[in-house]
C-alpha cells in the first residue's frame, strides 16, 4: 500500500473521518484521504482507505484501499501508513471528534505515534464547529499564538520547554510525564514557543 506517484511529494494533506460534517472549502483545497465515512461529507476524494463497515455507497477517487473489518488496526492507522517518506507533514483531521471517547483517544494515539518517526510535523483536529482542538506536534521548536486557556501534554515521557506570553511558563528543559497534570490548564496571553523532544498535543478546551 503506497501513495500514487502524483501525490508523494504532497506534505500538507486533509483526513476526513465519519463524523463530518462537509469538508469547509480551505481544508478541501488540500489532498484528501477519505476514511471510511469520511466518503459521506466530500464527494472528490483523492484517497480512500476503510473497510466499508460505515460507507457502502459508491466511491469517487480511482485510489481505493479497502481492507477487511476484522483486523489488528484501525482504517487511520492504516491510512497514516502511506506516508512513508522522511518529510515535515502537516495534517488536518476534519470528522474525527466527537463520536465515541475510545475511539477518539485512538485516533489521538495514532496521530502521536505517526510523529514519533516524523520530527517537525503537525496534526490538528478540527471540532465539528470548525474550530482546532487538538495541534499534535512531533519533535521540534514552534511558535504558536493563543489567547485563553490551554493544556499541554503528552502520552510518552518527553522533554520540553515552553516559553512567551502564557501563564505558567517553563523555562527550563523540564521532564513532561504521560498525561501529567503538570501541563494542565495554562494560559495563553499572545506568542508562546515550545521546544519539545518528542510528540506533544496542545489541547484547546474552548476552541481555537
Amino acid at each position: 500500500m503506497t501513495l500514487p506517484s502524483t501525490l508523494k511529494d504532497k506534505t500538507e494533506w486533509t483526513f476526513v473521518g465519519p463524523m463530518g460534517p462537509e469538508v469547509p472549502f480551505h481544508l478541501a483545497e488540500y489532498p484528501v484521504i477519505g476514511i471510511d465515512g469520511g466518503a459521506h461529507h466530500l464527494d472528490n476524494l483523492d484517497i480512500w482507505v476503510g473497510d466499508s463497515d460505515s460507507y457502502q455507497g459508491e466511491l469517487q477517487t480511482e485510489h481505493i484501499f479497502r481492507h477487511p473489518i476484522e483486523k489488528d488496526y484501525s482504517d487511520l492507522a492504516l491510512a497514516l501508513s502511506l506516508f512513508k517518506e522522511p518529510r515535515h507533514y502537516k495534517f488536518h483531521f476534519w470528522g474525527f471528534l466527537g463520536g465515541r471517547k475510545d475511539h477518539e483517544l485512538f485516533n489521538l494515539g495514532e496521530a502521536l505515534s505517526f510523529l514519533e518517526n516524523n520530527s517537525e510535523s503537525q496534526v490538528i483536529f478540527y471540532g465539528e464547529d470548525g474550530k482546532i482542538y487538538f495541534h499534535l506536534v512531533g519533535t521540534g521548536h514552534w511558535k504558536f499564538e493563543h489567547i485563553g486557556l490551554f493544556s499541554l501534554g503528552t502520552l510518552k515521557k518527553t522533554t520540553v520547554k515552553l516559553i512567551g506570553d502564557c501563564h505558567y511558563p517553563i523555562k527550563n528543559a523540564t521532564q513532561l510525564n504521560p498525561l501529567s497534570s503538570f501541563g494542565l490548564s495554562n494560559q495563553g496571553k499572545g506568542k508562546i514557543i515550545l521546544e519539545n523532544e518528542g510528540p506533544v498535543f496542545i489541547y484547546y478546551p474552548e476552541g481555537k
